[in-house]
């Protein structure tokens, strides 16, 4: 079975971060996003199809030079296509029955429970969708037992029809092609969805830690799940000299003297001196200053950040240099 992964997009929300780099390549828990998708595949998953717009060439020589238990076939999208046109693109490339993630998703869905269920409800399509407590920024369904009676896809908070929402990960027979225009933009989840509940669009019902990791608050959000789950670790060649409050995630070459945690992430190299930060992540080779407090935050690969700097609920970009005494909130620093 295949699974295709949707991994075109922009990342205009993680900015600058995806100035230079697709969202799919972005770290978390040092290792490119796209890859925890990969390290969920269903068990009879022997073929994964990447649709990519963005940065295209940039996936597709990432995954030539890696080495995989299955094979993984990175498809161009010339255009955006939206997430309904991508999966359209590489119908040439689907055989029968297959999966599709998004791939800025973390979760805990079991993949192979989704592909039985899909199997035994005979429907077109399957959504995985499970419980939040604010739906309006999702595609929300209603049901009559499993099976789905309306799609709407970001609604208001008086239109809501569940607090169900679409968590990202699906089941299709290959009859949805049919359902998706050619050539043009087609949104999976405002078109192709309502046109699916006629011949059958089922919901599996996953109610387990969910997020997607597309926004600086859920990409954090993400981070922490993973912690939370696998329990981060510092490598041996990293250097430790004051305290952690785990879980935190260390990678080799680092030279720590803050106080670090809960749920902060080191990339390799990265030198930070006698200061504090707690849920955030810092790519590989950053670096900080002491007297610095970062808290819900990026940092960017190879940037710095200067004494006495403050940084809350803020994205540095690459390479960037944050001056000493200076204040960030809610701020995307770029040059």
């Amino acid at each position: 079975m295949e699974l295709v992964v949707i991994a075109g997009g922009f990342g205009t929300r993680l900015r600058p971060l995806t100035l230079r780099r697709p969202k799919a390549l972005i770290p978390l828990l040092n290792r490119p996003q796209v890859l925890h998708v990969l390290d969920r595949l269903p068990p009879d998953c022997d073929r994964v199809i990447l649709a990519v717009n963005y940065l295209y060439e940039r996936v597709r020589d990432f995954f030539e030079a890696l080495d995989t238990d299955v094979e993984v076939v990175v498809v161009n999208e010339p255009e955006p296509l939206g997430t309904g046109g991508a999966i359209k693109n590489v119908e040439e490339h689907v055989s029968g029955t297959f999966a599709v993630a998004n791939g800025d998703v973390v979760d805990t869905i079991d993949f192979a429970a989704l592909v039985k269920f899909h199997r035994k409800s005979r429907g077109v399509g399957t959504i995985a969708v499970t419980p939040v407590e604010d739906p309006t920024a999702f595609g929300v369904v209603a049901l009559d037992g499993d099976r789905i009676t309306r799609f709407v896809e970001k609604p208001q908070e008086t239109e809501a029809p569940s607090s169900l929402i679409n968590a990202g990960r699906y089941v299709f027979e290959p009859e949805v092609f049919d359902f998706i225009d050619e050539g043009r933009a087609v949104s999976l989840e405002r078109e192709v969805f309502p046109r699916l509940i006629p011949p059958g669009l089922f919901a599996f019902r996953e109610a387990g830690p969910w997020s997607d990791a597309g926004t600086l608050s859920s990409y954090l959000e993400s981070q922490r799940l993973l912690l939370d789950r696998d329990g981060g670790g510092i490598a041996k060649g990293a250097e430790i000299a004051w305290d952690v409050l785990p879980p935190v995630l260390v990678a080799d070459g680092c030279f720590v003297e803050a106080r670090l945690g809960p749920h902060v992430v080191l990339g390799r190299g990265c030198k930070v001196g006698r200061c504090v930060i707690r849920n955030a992540t810092l790519f590989d080779g950053a670096s900080v200053d002491d007297k610095v407090e970062i808290e819900s935050s990026i940092i960017g690969e190879g940037a710095a950040v200067g004494e006495g700097a403050v940084l809350r609920n803020s994205i540095v970009g690459d390479g960037v240099q944050v001056p000493p005494h200076t204040k960030h909130v809610g701020a995307k620093v770029d040059a």
